[in-house]
């Protein structure tokens, strides 16, 4: 109802007359959907096996802890990631023939993700113990592991969907839709043999085998805008550093009398601590990026 709604007055306010489509025009436009739909398919294939195989498998209590193990170590990310990739397929496709300005766009989008994901994904880790036992319960322990697991998976697949945005704004479809096929075989085969060891060794799959899946995209990806790998890795180099000393500053926490504090105070100390240490450490070794992302954020028209 909604898109017959918004298509009815997009034709009055902008009419256009209707032809019949002829397919010699419409070729390369098929080729891309085809392309498009196969990834999208694949894509649902192997990010909901995780969760048949914990069904099927281990049974309706491991399934239970492992959706929300999930839902509390990937959704938070995930939510940044999609806000920001409604809008950045049009900026990549609009300079696809300008590898320099693919550059530029990809890299700095790379690190404000990294910027945002990586201390929240971290941060959710390290107090996934604390924080599923002062908000759900000691009956929920089950959560915690895979938790864990599932916050590593999430810091790293949360810039991953610019690389296959890049790769189809400037042809590269067909590299996604293999690759997104590839990845619908070995994942479900990764789930169910890390299954043997529980909802634990489900989440270890996709934190070994997701990476291993992404090489070949990022190989084309780096090749075909002329992008130096150091170069990559330098733009995540902020969100990295500030992350790294975080964990030691938790971890500083947890092995200090302050483990005998009562759980509330503890949990609490440790969510202070992690933000004050990366915000420290982005303000006084990453003050220039700080100060960039700030003046470009300002330039945004209200």
């Amino acid at each position: 109802m909604g898109a017959t709604v918004s298509t009815v007055a997009v034709c009055a306010r902008r009419y256009h007359r209707f032809e019949i489509p002829r397919r010699n025009s419409l070729k390369d436009a098929l080729s891309l959907g085809w392309n498009v739909l196969l990834t999208r398919l694949s894509w649902y294939v192997y990010s909901n096996a995780d969760f048949m195989v914990a069904g099927r498998v281990l049974g309706k209590a491991a399934l239970g802890d492992y959706t929300v193990a999930w839902t509390l170590g990937t959704i938070p990310v995930d939510k940044v990631t999609a806000l920001i990739g409604q809008v950045t397929p049009a900026f990549f496709a609009a300079v696809q023939d300008d590898n320099a300005a693919l550059r530029r766009y990809l890299l700095s989008l790379t690190e404000a993700l990294a910027l945002i994901t990586f201390p929240a994904a971290c941060g959710l880790g390290l107090v996934a113990e604390d924080l599923v036992l002062v908000t759900m319960g000691e009956r929920w322990r089950g959560v915690i592991l895979p938790l864990r697991l599932l916050a590593i998976y999430a810091s790293f697949r949360s810039i991953v969907p610019l690389v296959s945005q890049v790769l189809f704004a400037t042809g590269e479809s067909r590299l996604a839709r293999k690759n997104g096929i590839f990845a619908a075989i070995v994942m479900p085969a990764a789930f169910y043999g890390g299954s043997h060891w529980g909802t634990a060794g489900i989440a270890t799959a996709w934190v070994a085998a997701y990476p291993f899946i992404t090489l070949f995209p990022y190989r084309r990806l780096f090749r075909r805008i002329d992008l130096p790998v150091r170069q990559y890795l330098k733009a995540t180099w902020p969100a990295l550093s500030g992350a790294m000393i975080m964990v030691a500053a938790v971890c500083a926490i947890k092995l200090s009398p302050t483990s005998s504090w009562p759980l509330h105070f503890r949990f609490g100390l440790e969510v202070l601590v992690g933000a004050g240490a990366y915000g420290t450490t982005l303000f006084l070794l990453h003050r220039d990026r700080l100060k960039f992302f700030y003046q470009l954020f300002r330039k945004i028209p209200n």
